[in-house]
């Protein structure tokens, strides 16, 4: 019995062997097989269309300086406005002006925008809130009065600038909340931004913890009474951090809520234009926020006469 288990174990450990030795025989064999491989060419056009990308292009650049850009967003009008689009402008922010350009070629740049900045890199708030900036920015009062005679010679300065704080910096070096520099910022309701009369527009989000926070979405549309921007019944702001504090301009009212509170106006400065706003959404498919942007570089660019900026002003929207 035991010769009989003895063979049976040996039959079972070659036709192992054998059927291992035959497949890598197999598989080298196949390996070194001459065999054609398919290379298919895809075409450029079949990857992305190159529309895609220039509207990509323009929406990552001005006018849409929101402080929250969305991903790969597209538009929310008929590709034909995007793919027609042939006029341009030139704006810059203003951490980027060229000062030498701006005094010896003013017309270089048709717009000059702020974007947000955050408390702890203003220091002490002042009424003036281009001082504020200035500050934010290393800009020296030679540099801030230059651009003060830039916008009267014709240029758009266009702010959606705030000034933001984080729980974080609201902090007392050993860890108790700076009530005081937070009351600093809520205190500040009124000031001046270039000699122009602005009022504050104050947020404070709901504080789930040190780093997250509830907001709300705030709902604006245009005025009646607005000359510059009308049919736009619905755009959104959203405050993503825990305090923000605006500047509006109260002369020529752009946007405000259901109760009449301004968050967005301009007022002429000899030729020029200076313009206040909170960041408000573009991207949202069931509000004018793209169309209220277009609407307002159309208008800028016209004051300054640029060919073909009427068509700005109302794109055809998608079928």
């Amino acid at each position: 019995m035991k010769i009989v288990v003895t063979i049976i174990l040996l039959m079972i450990t070659f036709v192992g062997c054998s059927t291992k030795n035959d497949t890598l025989e197999n598989l080298q064999k196949e390996l070194i097989k001459d065999n054609p491989i398919a290379v298919y060419k895809i075409p450029e056009s079949a990857i992305y269309t190159p529309n895609r990308w220039v509207e990509r292009n323009i929406f990552h650049v001005f006018p849409f300086v929101s402080t929250a850009s969305p991903f790969n967003f597209q538009g929310k009008f008929h590709t034909d406005f995007y793919d027609k689009m042939n006029i341009s402008w030139n704006a810059v922010a203003l951490d980027k002006v060229d000062w030498d350009l701006l005094s010896k070629k003013p017309n270089s740049y048709n717009i000059i925008y702020i974007r947000n900045i955050g408390i702890s890199e203003v220091g002490e708030i002042e009424n003036d809130f281009m001082k504020n900036i200035a500050k934010s920015y290393n800009i020296s009062p030679t540099k801030l009065d230059d651009l003060k005679k830039w916008i009267e010679k014709g240029g758009v300065l266009w702010s959606e600038a705030g000034i933001t704080a984080s729980r974080f910096e609201t902090f007392y070096p050993h860890g108790r909340i700076n009530d005081r520099k937070t009351l600093t910022l809520f205190s500040k309701d009124r000031g001046t931004l270039f000699g122009v009369p602005i009022q504050y527009r104050n947020l404070k989000s709901s504080s789930v913890d040190m780093v997250n926070y509830e907001t709300e979405l705030i709902t604006l549309h245009s005025p009646s009474t607005s000359k510059t921007i009308q049919g736009i019944s619905k755009v959104t702001f959203k405050p993503i951090s825990f305090i923000e504090s605006y500047p509006v301009i109260q002369s020529n009212l752009l946007l405000v809520d259901n109760l009449g509170r301004s968050y967005a106006g301009y007022e002429t400065l000899g030729k020029g234009v200076v313009m206040t706003m909170l960041p408000t959404h573009y991207w949202q498919a069931d509000d004018d926020g793209e169309l209220y942007r277009w609407k307002l570089l159309s208008w800028v660019l016209q004051r300054q006469g640029i060919e073909g900026a009427k068509a700005l002003e109302n794109p055809k929207q998608k079928q």
